[in-house]
């Protein structure tokens, strides 16, 4: 008696199980290979192409979800042995991807610290009152306000209650228990035709560590180029042409480009400072930014140096970016850094003790 058509066609078990481990072992070595891929892709073209420049303000833990199911694939399919491509993986997302930094022991400050806190408060659209209840909360020496409203002096006025010496200019504020030797707004530079402000401030302060120079920064966000209709309804967009079309690609690329010339000019006048020098703001840069670490690789980051996890500062309720920072030249290093002030504004300000090299 012979068997029917069907069952001699059908695949037996013992190859669907030698399929089921090939695809396996194929897909524990290939995600790994595509997140280190993926890794240099933003780290070396980064915002000199549209869909990098993109793809660093995306939330990076969604590239960990292929995981568990590879993990547990290769533990169901017996090879148990390829785990290790698994741990790779987890490394590249937690670590370069997500920006995760270890906690280190730190030595105890010594000497005298200055505490300054940097805070973008989203144009004080949830009240002056409780922005400044929070940032006196912190008990800081100096603040330095990013995206405050120039057509309302509340959150000013309010600082000046609490500090000394508190000045604005345009979305910047500065309040200061110490004496402002100097502030200077710097001149706008040419793009495209057009006349556009650097968006940083310069200060010399008299501080207890002597005097120095801080930069006060908040370069172009890219918000307003990146569509969330980008992002919603990818395969039909690109199945009916939408995606290649219009300019939007080259609204990004104006975007980064401006954002990096921003940044260049403000770290090209801090590099011939003498005095030391202290950068802090919303630099907009998230982790693995060419323009980050191409203008700001030589000083000290705050975050980095005395803290420890992701130091998310963007948005509020759910952060998955780092763009609020404070970075220092050699003659400073930063003691301690934390980042707070929930619910205030949709960034968390960020606050760093500052004390001098021993």
């Amino acid at each position: 008696m012979t068997r029917p058509a069907q069952s001699r066609l059908a695949p037996s078990p013992s190859r669907m199980r030698r399929v089921l481990r090939v695809a396996t072992k194929l897909s524990a070595y290939a995600y790994p290979a595509i997140l280190l891929v993926w890794c240099l892709s933003l780290y070396w073209v980064g915002e000199r192409w549209w869909v990098t420049a993109a793809a660093l303000y995306a939330p990076r833990a969604l590239l960990a979800l292929p995981l568990p199911f590879i993990a547990a694939a290769l533990w169901a399919t017996g090879l148990r042995r390829l785990l290790w491509t698994q741990i790779l993986a987890a490394a590249l997302v937690l670590f370069p991807l997500m920006g995760f930094v270890m906690p280190w022991p730190s030595s105890s400050p010594k000497g005298r610290t200055l505490r300054l806190l940097s805070f973008n408060v989203d144009s004080a659209f949830s009240g002056a009152q409780g922005i400044s209840e929070q940032i006196v909360a912190t008990s800081p020496d100096v603040v330095l306000v990013e995206e405050a409203p120039p057509w309302d002096k509340a959150l000013a006025d309010g600082l000046r209650a609490h500090f000394p010496f508190v000045e604005t200019s345009t979305q910047f504020i500065i309040a200061s228990k110490f004496p402002i030797e100097s502030s200077t707004e710097p001149a706008k530079i040419p793009f495209y035709s057009r006349e556009r402000s650097p968006r940083f401030m310069r200060y010399v302060l008299r501080t207890p560590l002597g005097p120095a120079v801080v930069y006060c920064v908040h370069p172009l966000s890219p918000r307003g180029v990146l569509h969330i209709n980008r992002f919603r309804g990818a395969f039909h967009q690109l199945l009916s042409g939408q995606l290649l079309t219009g300019d939007s690609e080259a609204e990004m690329e104006s975007n980064a480009t401006l954002r990096a010339l921003q940044v260049e000019a403000m770290a090209l006048q801090a590099g011939h400072e003498s005095l030391p020098v202290i950068i802090a703001g919303d630099t907009n840069l998230p982790g693995l930014s060419s323009t980050l670490r191409r203008t700001l690789a030589s000083y000290e980051d705050g975050f980095s140096a005395a803290s420890w996890g992701f130091g998310y500062t963007y948005p509020t309720k759910h952060p998955f970016l780092r763009l609020d920072r404070v970075v220092v030249s050699e003659e400073l290093r930063v003691v301690s850094f934390q980042v707070g002030c929930r619910g205030v504004s949709d960034h968390l300000c960020v606050v760093a003790d500052i004390g001098g090299r021993q």
